[in-house]
């Protein structure tokens, strides 16, 4: 589907992988929980690979993997340490912030919708993008299904009162563009966070872009059709 053919009205962005390169501050502080195990330290690129379906999902993986009965005592302790070091080494990934401006100046209405808690994601938020940025910012909390089930984009569109159909979906895994297609919605996968591009065009997004800059130039097609769009080498694709 070519871009001059959509109209977007609105953009849900995922939080870790996508907006903010949190993977630093979740390998130290798992890191640290496996230390006090008596585990081995794991690299950021192993860590990377348990990203993107919530805590939970993360803690129940690393307990299988090294024998560790009590998988609620380390969540537990996973969580209260995270708590206290979210953004010691996080950042927003390079472009970002300019991505974000250029939204602004489109006018076009943003959500955060995450499988990160909901309290953490509005302080990673807080932190480090820029304020009023965000319509709303939806994370996992009781009661409320995880990505990739559709609920809580629909709330996202909801609240920014968007036709689901008019929104743009953007996330670093496959969970997020699952998330895009049974919600109804346009997606577009990012290769800068922590996905591998093999598993995200599988799941034939309508959009792939190497860098922010590139999902910039696609939303000031969708979002203003005035303009004609046009690809700039190979950083955007799309399908």
């Amino acid at each position: 589907m070519m871009a001059s053919r959509l109209r977007v009205e609105a953009v849900l962005f995922d939080l870790d992988g996508t907006l903010v390169d949190t993977l630093p501050d979740i390998t130290w502080c798992l890191n640290q929980v496996l230390l006090e195990h008596g585990c081995p330290a794991q690299t950021a690129q192993i860590v990377r690979g348990y990203i993107g379906g919530g805590v939970t999902a993360m803690i129940k993986q690393i307990a299988t993997r090294f024998g560790i009965a009590d998988a609620v005592a380390l969540h537990q302790r996973y969580v209260a340490l995270y708590q206290n070091n979210l953004v010691q080494f996080s950042r927003p990934f390079s472009g970002v912030l300019a991505l974000l401006e250029g939204c602004r100046q489109l006018h076009v209405p943003l959500a955060i919708v995450t499988n990160k808690t909901e309290e953490m994601a509005r302080q990673v938020a807080d932190a480090l993008l820029p304020q009023n940025t965000f319509g709303t910012i939806l994370g996992h909390r009781a009661g409320r299904a995880l990505k990739p089930q559709p609920d809580v984009a629909w709330e996202a569109a909801r609240r920014l009162s968007v036709d689901p159909q008019r929104c743009l979906f953007v996330g670093d895994t496959e969970i997020d563009l699952k998330t895009a297609r049974v919600a109804g919605m346009y997606s577009a996968a990012v290769t800068w966070g922590y996905g591998l591009p093999p598993a995200l065009q599988a799941q034939a997004p309508n959009f792939c872009c190497e860098q922010p800059a590139g999902l910039l130039r696609i939303l000031q097609q969708v979002c203003a059709t005035a303009h004609a769009f046009t690809e700039h080498g190979d950083t955007v694709k799309s399908y």
